[in-house]
């Protein structure tokens, strides 16, 4: 009985033992796309800033012009 006990216990802490690594591989991948979009967010708000800014030139140019 006590050899079978032992298989059970081991298994249970075997199984605990993964699902707690799984947890916190899943932190770190959410933690790494919230990273991730911050940066794309950053970079998409500097790319409109910077086409507002030529589309402003671009404007000012054409006003002169004519």
């Amino acid at each position: 009985m006590e050899p079978i006990l032992q298989v059970l216990v081991g298994k249970s802490l075997e199984h605990a033992r993964i699902e707690v690594i799984e947890e916190y591989e899943k932190q770190e991948l959410d933690k790494a796309k919230a990273i991730y979009t911050r940066k794309r967010e950053a970079a998409l708000i500097q790319t409109q800033r910077l086409e507002a800014s030529r589309q402003r030139r671009d404007d000012e140019y054409e006003r002169r012009v004519l």
